[in-house]
């Protein structure tokens, strides 16, 4: 099975993905989280944040927000100048600022939206179209209204993470519109979706054995060992800690507060398996060293309970 890096906004960066590509590996492509207008404007992040350069060794398609045509339109034109012939449109993003905007899964409900923005893109020459999309808003069913929409832009795959946006990610997964959406759409599809271990991937390929990949986000971010198990361990957890911190360290111009409070953003989901004592040490440690010292004791009660 191919398995995919599924984009999460705050901490699969540039950073994230040139550690794991060189730490752990397994993956195909990854996905950058989604590039926006904002004020008018590209955000100079989203930019830097795929710029070949900065993710060199791995194979990367830059997302864009499903979104009004002439902004999609500039954000594709903007990928295409980088050198990038693939862009996946995020349909799937849940969270209301964006959905309750007619963007991501908020788009769904929205065929004539949905045909008016895939035409325009379908106008770009050199550009393919992935697309990766929830069930609809607030509706199971919404998808189902704009399958015949697909044929506009004959997307090389389309991914499905089988809730409604307003469930976020919370709830029942609902499998039988992942069961009608195999039968229907006929182009490659992948699963998205709770997909937590090889286990649960393995159930998955038995269940859909047509499927082209099966795509894994939050997962991936816990567990960088996830697709690879042979390599987990304390060291290769720090290693990759490491590499992310000194990257950060190097190009952040706000100091140890900055950094301290980049590298515990990464906390917020990075091995939840860790020791719960020095796992919540370093998430309240407020100074750089506080932090530093807090991460060495955590890494090295994970030594200790391997010994």
């Amino acid at each position: 099975m191919r398995y995919l890096c599924a984009p999460i906004q705050g901490f699969t960066d540039y950073v994230w993905r040139r550690a794991h590509a060189s730490l752990f590996g397994g993956v195909e492509r990854y996905y950058s989280p989604f590039l926006r207008i904002e004020r008018g404007e590209m955000r100079k992040r989203d930019l830097a944040d795929v710029n070949p350069v900065n993710n060199a060794g791995l194979t990367l398609v830059p997302q864009i927000i499903g979104c009004q045509p002439e902004q999609a339109q500039r954000l594709v034109l903007a990928l295409r100048d980088m050198g990038y012939s693939e862009v996946d449109i995020n349909m799937g993003c849940p969270y209301p600022p964006m959905a309750l905007h007619h963007k991501g899964s908020g788009l769904i409900p929205h065929p004539a939206e949905v045909e008016a923005l895939f035409s325009c893109l379908a106008g770009i020459d050199g550009v393919s179209y992935s697309i990766k999309m929830r069930l609809g808003w607030d509706e199971p069913r919404q998808w189902r209204e704009i399958v015949p929409l697909f044929d506009i832009l004959r997307p090389t795959q389309v991914t499905i993470h089988p809730r409604v946006g307003k469930q976020q990610y919370k709830g029942d997964l609902v499998m039988e519109e992942m069961d009608a959406a195999v039968e229907l759409i006929r182009y490659p599809l992948v699963y998205n979706g709770d997909v937590t271990s090889l286990d649960d991937a393995a159930a998955i390929e038995h269940r859909y054995p047509s499927l082209s990949a099966i795509m894994i986000g939050r997962a991936l971010v816990q567990n960088p060992a996830l697709l690879c198990p042979e390599k987990a361990s304390p060291a290769a957890y720090r290693a990759l800690h490491d590499e992310i911190y000194a990257d950060y360290e190097a190009r952040m111009n706000g100091g140890d507060k900055q950094l301290v409070i980049k590298m515990k953003a990464l906390w917020e989901m990075y091995l939840p398996f860790a020791p719960k004592k020095q796992l919540k040490a370093v998430k309240k440690a407020s100074n750089l060293d506080r932090y530093n010292a807090a991460v060495s004791a955590l890494f090295a009660e994970m030594e200790g309970e391997i010994g």
